[in-house]
C-alpha cells in the first residue's frame, strides 16, 4: 500500500554490471551521474544516497516466477541509488497529450484500456474491441513492448494491429499506446501496474483476459476470485474476460460460457499455436486471422520467397490484368481466396 492505494514492489534503480557498481560505489552525495541507454545519454540523477540491496530478496519482492528468475537476476545489481531524476525526453508526455486531445475531440467519458500483446492479432482481439466499442467512447490499447522480443517483434505487431484498425474499425475511437513490459511486470505486480497505468492515463475501465498471468485466478463455491479482490484505492472498473472460441455448430465466435456445445465443436485461438503457422511459412485459415494480417507477417518474415512465388503469381492466380507492386502480400491474399473455391 502507498497513500492508501495498492502498489507493487518498491521501484529501485539498481543497475547490474561491474562498471555500474564501480560508478555507484565511487559517487558522492549531490554528484550528478549520467544515465546511459544503448550508448546514448538519456538523462541524469543527482545522488542522494547509495545503499546495498539483497538481489534474492528483490526477486521475491518482484514476484518473479521460476522461468524468469535467471533473466531478471542478471539485471539486478547489488547497490541502488536514490536522488532527483531528470530525463532529456519524456516520451510518456507526448502520449498523454495525444490522449487528452482525443478525449476532448470525442467528448469521451467512458474510456476503456485494453492490454494487448497482439502476438499475433487475431479474430478474438477484434471481437473484444468491437464489444467494448459498444460501451466506450474511447478505447486505449496498451500494446506490450518486451525487452526480449519474441518471434514477432514490436514493430511488426504494431504494424499488424494498425492494419486492422485502419481498415476494419472506427479508428478515430481507438488509439495505441506502447507499454514497455520490463521485469517489474512479474507476478501479481503486473496486475497492479496495469490498473495503475490505465488509471493514470485517464481510463475509467480496464479489460483483462482471465488467462492473464499474475491474476492468481481460482473458484470457490462457483465464485471467481483473483488478485483483483485485494486491490484497494485504485478507482477504476476492472473487467475479466472469459475465453472465446469459434463453435462449428453455432457457426460464430462467442464466449465459451454462452455455448451449449462440447469442446469437440470448438476452434480455439491459442496465440502460441498461431505462431507455428508462420514458423512453418503457412498462411493461417481466415477463421483465425485476417488474410491481410497473415500476408503482412509472412512477407516480413520470409522476404526471400518472392522469386519462388512469381511463377505461381503470374501464371496461376487470377488477375484483372493489373499486377500489384507488392507481389508477396497480393500472393498470400489471392491464394487464400483460391482455397475457398469448391469444385
Amino acid at each position: 500500500m502507498y497513500k492508501n492505494c495498492s502498489y507493487p514492489c518498491p521501484l529501485l534503480l539498481s543497475p547490474s554490471g561491474k562498471k555500474n557498481q564501480e560508478v555507484l560505489l565511487s559517487s558522492k552525495k549531490n554528484e550528478i551521474i549520467d544515465l546511459v541507454c544503448d550508448k546514448k545519454i538519456i538523462g541524469n540523477i543527482c545522488v542522494d544516497d547509495i545503499f546495498p540491496i539483497n538481489p534474492q530478496q528483490r526477486l521475491l519482492q518482484i514476484g518473479a516466477v521460476l522461468e524468469e528468475k535467471n533473466y531478471i537476476a542478471k539485471r539486478i545489481g547489488e547497490y541502488a541509488v536514490t536522488g532527483k531524476l531528470e530525463l532529456n525526453e519524456y516520451p510518456l508526455t507526448s502520449y498523454k497529450n495525444f490522449l487528452e486531445e482525443k478525449k476532448k475531440s470525442l467528448h469521451a467519458k467512458k474510456i476503456t484500456g485494453i492490454i494487448f500483446n497482439a502476438n499475433p492479432i487475431h479474430r478474438v482481439h477484434e471481437k473484444i474491441l468491437r464489444d467494448e466499442l459498444n460501451h466506450s467512447d474511447l478505447i486505449v490499447i496498451f500494446l506490450l513492448r518486451h525487452h526480449r522480443e519474441d518471434f514477432l517483434d514490436f514493430t511488426l505487431r504494431k504494424k499488424s494491429l494498425e492494419l486492422v484498425l485502419n481498415n476494419f474499425f472506427a479508428k478515430e475511437k481507438i488509439c495505441i499506446i506502447p507499454l514497455d513490459s520490463t521485469y517489474l511486470f512479474a507476478g501479481h505486480n503486473k496486475i497492479i501496474l496495469y490498473a495503475l497505468i490505465a488509471k493514470n492515463y485517464g481510463c475509467t475501465k480496464i479489460v483483462l483476459g482471465q488467462k492473464t498471468s499474475g491474476l492468481s485466478l481460482y473458484y470457490n463455491k462457483q465464485t471467481r476470485h483473483s488478485i483483483l479482490d485485494s486491490l484497494k484505492g485504485i478507482d477504476i472498473q476492472i473487467s475479466l474476460l472469459d475465453e472465446y472460441v469459434y463453435c462449428t455448430k453455432c457457426q460464430c465466435l462467442l464466449n465459451i460460457k454462452s455455448c451449449p456445445h462440447g469442446k469437440h465443436h470448438h476452434i480455439t485461438y491459442d496465440s502460441n499455436a498461431l505462431l507455428h503457422f508462420f514458423k512453418l511459412g503457412i498462411i493461417p485459415p481466415t477463421i483465425l486471422m485476417r488474410k491481410e494480417v497473415s500476408a503482412l507477417i509472412l512477407k516480413t518474415l520470409l522476404p526471400q520467397r518472392e522469386e519462388i512465388m512469381k511463377p505461381i503469381y503470374y501464371n496461376i492466380l487470377p488477375s484483372d490484368g493489373i499486377f500489384s507492386e507488392d507481389i508477396q502480400e497480393d500472393f498470400y491474399t489471392k491464394l487464400t481466396e483460391l482455397y475457398k473455391i469448391k469444385n
